[in-house]
């Protein structure tokens, strides 16, 4: 299962918008019914390189761009966080 991405758009009273990139981690509830469902995060670049996901905290941006470009940053650090992962492990007897 795949996240999934969006923008979530906040109209304010003086007719300003301002857009915060989320992520959406697949989850699956076990109960009477299985379904799967998508717990909304906020998408939070640190500046260095590194992104934390939070609900509590949330940047906001000015336009629907920027936060298009945090995501896609977002989506590439998962990839190289991916590819740190171990995969194989093997033992060499001496």
């Amino acid at each position: 299962m795949e996240n999934k991405y969006r923008i979530k758009i906040r109209g304010l009273n003086n007719g300003e918008k301002e857009y915060i990139p989320q992520v959406g981690i697949p989850k699956l509830n076990l109960g009477k019914y299985i379904h799967l469902r998508f717990k909304w995060e906020n998408i939070l670049e640190d500046g260095i390189g590194s992104f934390q996901i939070t609900t509590g905290v949330s940047y906001i941006y000015k336009n629907e761009k920027d936060c298009f470009d945090v995501i896609e940053r977002y989506k590439k650090y998962l990839i190289g966080e991916n590819k740190k992962n171990i995969n194989i492990i093997t033992y060499k007897e001496l």
